[in-house]
């Protein structure tokens, strides 16, 4: 039995299983972290980046079960916010690191310059200042 070329089938959208509430989209927050190995000290970091002031409980609140007493809702317009200063901050990491990679292999690269004291000025002019 062939298996359907699925790059040749139509595109459907799966069936809404639930409400949206974009006051309360906490549940969104959660899979996205799982999925891009976010965890609240860097998104606190993040956003203290993008100055924005948040605690780590604030941000640890995000991520519990409505259940929970620490519990708050995060809001679609906080979960972008977030989603962007976590992007920025590992964006300037990644930047930061290439800029330290390349400075070691230049500095390893060269060799230091050797100054001779006796050597004269290199506009040939023998006659040395002192200050």
């Amino acid at each position: 039995m062939s298996e359907p070329d699925l790059s040749q089938l139509p595109y459907r959208r799966p069936p809404m299983t639930r409400g949206v509430d974009p006051q309360r989209m906490n549940w969104l927050w959660r899979l996205i972290c799982e999925l891009g190995a976010v965890d609240a000290p860097e998104v606190m970091e993040a956003l203290h980046a993008a100055q924005v002031p948040v605690d780590l409980r604030r941000v640890k609140s995000w991520t519990v079960s409505d259940r929970e007493a620490s519990f708050f809702p995060i809001t679609l317009a906080e979960l972008e916010r977030n989603l962007r200063s976590v992007l920025a901050l590992r964006l300037a990491r990644r930047e930061a690191q290439t800029q330290l990679e390349q400075a070691s292999i230049g500095a390893a690269a060269a060799p230091p310059a050797a100054v001779e004291p006796d050597a004269p000025p290199e506009d040939g002019d023998p006659a040395r200042l002192e200050w």
